[in-house]
C-alpha cells in the first residue's frame, strides 16, 4: 500500500524513532523541545506559547481548540492501548462539527476515524447511516472505494479495509454474496512480492470476514530494527508502518508477534512528548502486541491526557502556528513587565518568516514584522515602514465612528514599529449605545497615546458608566479600555471603579497551563493575549492598585513566574 494514501499515513519520524541515533548537536535541544528566550528567565509562561511549527508565539485560545478528527482518532486509540478508558461527551453541535471535518476528508475512512468517537462515548458519531453510505460505495468486483483516494489496487485496498471496519463497527458485516466477493478479491491480491503494511491491510479484512489468511502471508516476518541508524526519515517512517503492518497481520492470523520490544520500547519512551498522534498509536499497539504491558505505554496516557479538553476531545500544541499578533502582544506584555523584550529566538523567527516565499506582505503584516524586530532585536524602523504608517490608505487620517477601532489600532501597531503617525481628523458621533461608547473609547485611546486631549463631545459619564457597570456582553477588554479612556480623558479612579474592574478581573483570571493570563469574558471562556494586556496596561495606569491582593501584595504578571 502506497504512503500516501488516506490510511493515516506516517509523517517522517525524522529522528524520533530512535534518538540515540542521530542525537542533536550539543547546543541543540533535542527535537520538539522548547528553547528559552535569550535574556528571559525559563520560567518565562509565555515560552509555553511558541510555535513548533514556526517559532511565532501563538494564541492561547487555540488551546481550547481540538485537533483534526484524524488525529483525535489515532489519539483515542492509543489511550485504550495504553490501558485508559478515554471518555468524550460532545453536544449535537460538536458531534456535527467532528463528523464534518472527518467526512471532508474522506467518506470512508472518515467514518473508521469516527469509530474512535463512538466507542468512547460519543452519541451519534457512528451511525447505520453510515453503514449505508458505505455500502454505496461498494462495486462489482467486491472492493470499495473512496472519492478522497482513486481507484488505483493500493487505494482500492485501503479504502476496503477501512469500510469493513465501518461495517463491522456497526453490526453489518452478515455473510452474504457481496462479502464471498470481497474475499475473493482480497485472497487474490496476497501474493509473493506483497509488503508488510498491504500485507496487514489483506489480513484484517480476511479476518473481519471471517476468511482466514494466505499461508504467503503468515510467513511473513517482523521487519529488523538494527539498521535504524543507517535510514532517512523516510525510511524509518515506513519502518514503522511496516512492523505495525506485521503486527496486524500476525493478530488477524492467530500467530505469535515477534517483534523488537526494546527497540520500539525506546523509541516511544525517549520520544512520547514529540511524536505525532499517528505514530503514537502505531508504536503503542506494536508494544502491547509485542506483550508490554500498560505501564510501558504510561507516557502516552501522560502526553495525551494534558491535551484533553473539557469534553474530552484532544488538542495537539505541537500543530499550533504562531503569529506576528500573537507575538507582538507578548512583547508588550513583557514591555508592560518591566523586564526587557529582547528576545533573540524569536526575531530569527520573525527573519525567517520574512524571507519565506509564502511570507504575508499586506501592510499589517509588514509593519507587525518591523514592531517585533524593533522590540526583540532593536532594529531600527524600515523606511517602507515608515511610508506605510504615513499612508491614509493604511491608517485613516480622518476618524469617525466607522474606522475608530481600526484606526486605534494601526496607529498603535505604527507606534510599536517607531513610526508614529499624527493625529488625525475627527468627525464626532452620538456616544449613547454600547457600540458607539466602545468605538469613542478606542477614539480616546490613540489619540491620548498621541498627546493629543479627548474630543470635548466624548461624553465621559458614557465611558465610566461601561468601566463600571458594563452589561453582560461586554468582554473584559472592552470594559478596561472603557476605563482607560475614562481616566485619560480626565476621570476619576473611585472606590466604585476599582471595586467593579477588580471584580470583572478577578472572575475571568486564569487559563489552564496559563494563571497570570486573562479570558475574553461576555461568555467566552478563551484565554486571550489582547484582554490581558488591557488588564496589565490598566493596572499600569492605576499604579497597581487595580491588581492589588487583599494582602497587600501584587497578583503576578504574564511575565512572573506561575505556578
Amino acid at each position: 500500500m502506497k504512503k500516501a494514501t488516506v490510511r493515516a499515513a506516517v509523517a517522517a519520524l525524522a529522528c524520533a524513532v530512535l534518538a540515540a541515533s542521530c542525537a542533536a548537536p550539543p547546543d541543540e535541544p533535542a527535537p520538539g523541545a522548547s528553547r528559552p528566550a535569550s535574556g528571559a528567565s525559563p520560567a518565562d509562561p509565555f515560552e509555553t506559547l511558541v510555535s513548533k511549527q514556526n517559532g511565532l508565539f501563538y494564541h492561547p485560545f487555540l488551546r481550547g481548540h481540538a485537533t483534526s478528527a484524524q488525529d483525535q482518532s489515532f489519539a483515542l486509540r492509543a489511550l485504550r492501548e495504553a490501558g485508559a478508558r478515554p471518555k468524550v461527551e460532545l453536544t449535537a453541535a460538536v458531534r456535527d462539527e467532528v463528523r464534518a471535518d472527518a467526512l471532508a476528508v474522506s467518506a470512508v475512512w472518515g467514518r473508521y476515524w469516527l469509530i474512535a468517537f463512538r466507542d468512547a462515548g460519543a452519541r451519534g458519531a457512528l451511525t447505520g447511516a453510515d453503514a449505508d453510505a458505505v455500502e454505496r460505495l461498494r462495486t462489482p468486483g467486491g472492493w470499495y472505494t473512496d472519492p478522497a483516494l482513486g481507484d488505483e489496487p493500493a487505494q482500492r485496498l485501503s479504502a476496503t479495509w477501512a469500510a469493513l471496519e465501518v461495517l463491522d463497527a456497526v453490526g453489518r458485516l452478515r455473510p452474504d454474496g457481496r462479502r464471498e466477493a470481497t474475499a475473493r478479491w482480497l485472497t487474490s491480491l496476497a501474493g509473493p512480492d506483497t509488503g508488510l503494511e498491504e500485507a496487514g491491510a489483506i489480513a484484517r479484512s480476511l479476518r473481519l470476514l471471517g476468511k482466514p489468511v494466505p499461508r504467503r502471508l503468515t510467513a511473513l516476518k517482523a521487519p529488523p530494527t538494527a539498521d535504524f541508524g543507517s535510514l532517512t526519515p523516510d525510511q524509518r517512517a515506513q519502518r514503522l508502518l511496516d512492523t505495525y503492518g506485521y503486527v496486524t497481520l500476525a493478530e488477524s492470523a492467530g500467530i505469535a508477534v515477534e517483534v523488537d520490544r526494546t527497540a520500539w520500547r525506546k523509541a516511544l519512551t525517549d520520544n512520547a512528548d514529540v511524536l505525532e498522534y499517528d505514530q503514537l498509536h502505531y508504536l503503542a499497539r506494536v508494544l502491547r502486541a509485542g506483550g508490554e504491558d500498560s505501564g510501558v505505554l504510561r507516557p502516552v496516557v501522560r502526553r495525551l491526557e494534558r491535551n484533553r479538553l473539557a469534553d474530552g476531545r484532544i488538542g495537539d500544541p505541537s500543530s499550533y502556528v504562531g503569529t506576528g499578533d500573537a507575538s507582538l502582544f507578548v512583547q508588550m506584555l513583557r514591555a508592560l513587565a518591566g523586564g526587557g523584550a529582547r528576545d533573540v529566538r524569536l526575531a530569527r523567527a520573525v527573519r525567517e518568516e520574512k524571507a519565506s516565499d509564502d511570507a504575508p506582505d499586506d501592510p499589517v503584516s509588514r509593519i507587525t514584522r518591523a514592531a517585533l524586530l524593533r522590540s526583540a532585536a532593536g532594529d531600527t524602523t524600515p523606511q517602507d515602514v515608515r511610508g506605510l504608517c504615513a499612508d491614509d490608505t493604511v491608517v485613516p487620517s480622518r476618524v469617525t465612528q466607522d474606522n475608530a477601532v481600526e484606526w486605534q489600532r494601526m496607529a498603535q501597531l505604527c507606534e510599536e514599529a517607531g513610526a508614529g503617525t499624527g493625529a488625525p481628523r475627527v468627525t464626532a458621533w452620538p456616544v449613547r449605545t454600547r457600540q458607539q461608547i466602545r468605538d469613542a473609547a478606542a477614539l480616546v485611546d490613540g489619540l491620548t497615546r498621541l498627546g493629543t486631549k479627548a474630543p470635548a463631545w466624548v461624553d465621559t459619564a458614557a465611558l465610566r458608566q461601561v468601566a463600571v457597570a458594563p452589561d453582560a456582553e461586554t468582554p473584559l477588554y472592552e470594559q478596561a479600555v472603557a476605563a482607560h479612556a475614562y481616566l485619560r480623558a480626565g476621570g476619576k479612579a473611585d472606590a466604585a471603579l476599582l471595586s467593579a474592574l477588580r471584580q470583572k478581573q478577578a472572575g475571568l483570571r486564569g487559563c489552564p497551563g496559563l494563571p497570570g493570563l486573562y479570558r475574553i469574558g461576555a461568555g467566552d471562556e478563551s484565554c486571550d493575549l489582547k484582554t490581558t494586556w488591557a488588564v496589565r496596561r490598566l493596572d499600569r495606569q492605576l499604579d497597581g492598585r487595580l491588581l492589588r491582593l487583599p494582602d497587600g501584595t501584587h497578583a503576578p504578571s504574564g511575565s512572573e513566574k506561575q505556578g
